[in-house]
């Protein structure tokens, strides 16, 4: 009898301990996205409650795949009297040939959250409601960027997790070069990692990709693994 209350008491802990793990899960969790660059690899989290048009926008380039094989085409960190940050987002790198990412409609301005070190925002041009698939990372704390008196803001919708600002800081640390020359006007802040149009060159987004939330199979074997364990040191100590 008491082996059967155990293995009762046992399937208990377990149901308890799936529930518990099932009901631990966020009902809307925010999106981890990671970065693999020629520089490091980082994850950024969204700030999916917060800007959700933001978000739903940069997902949308995300799943299309527009960011494989794009490049950080804008670099400010050279100048320290300026903003400091890394832009990408806007084009890809088609062997020799550099090619404008295929845009949708621009999106409402949702400005509010700080421009801190390590977030990413939507780049823009100087109306408000015009941003499309370019953002930028703040290599620094750019408040210059916030909303406030006649300043609409730029509209940050995330931030990198982990040790990814060491990544950020190397790709500000590339050397800056005007080739609006060769490029055009869009390219007057180039970072290069060496001062020729070369591919190698370029600070590659190799991939933006969606991390995948755990699914109920893995939350199931969770709880299996967790029920498990306790009845087994439950019956070792009722054998003791």
């Amino acid at each position: 009898m008491r082996h059967i209350a155990r293995l009762i008491s046992g399937t208990t802990l377990f149901a308890l301990a799936l529930c518990g793990c099932l009901a631990a899960r966020p009902a809307a969790a925010d999106t981890i996205v990671t970065f693999t660059t020629n520089l490091g690899t980082f994850d950024v989290q969204l700030y999916d409650t917060q800007v959700p048009t933001t978000v739903a926008n940069f997902l949308s380039y995300v799943n299309a795949g527009s960011y494989t094989n794009s490049i950080f085409h804008r670099s400010t960190t050279y100048n320290p009297a300026d903003i400091q940050i890394v832009q990408g987002g806007g084009f890809v790198l088609n062997g020799f040939q550099i090619d404008p990412i295929a845009t949708a409609a621009p999106i409402a301005l949702e400005a509010g959250l700080p421009n801190l070190k390590g977030t990413i925002a939507m780049a823009r041009t100087a109306a408000p409601n015009t941003a499309t698939s370019q953002w930028f990372f703040n290599v620094t704390d750019n408040p210059a960027l916030d909303p406030g008196p006649g300043n609409d803001g730029y509209a940050v919708f995330g931030a990198v997790i982990g040790d990814g600002i060491s990544v950020i800081e190397a790709i500000g640390a590339v050397p800056v070069y005007d080739v609006s020359g060769t490029l055009g006007p869009t390219f007057s802040e180039l970072p290069l990692l060496a001062n020729t149009l070369e591919p190698q060159n370029f600070v590659m987004v190799n991939s933006i990709v969606a991390v995948p939330e755990p699914g109920t199979l893995v939350l199931a074997m969770v709880g299996i693994l967790l029920g498990g364990g306790y009845y087994r040191r439950t019956r070792r100590r009722g054998a003791a």
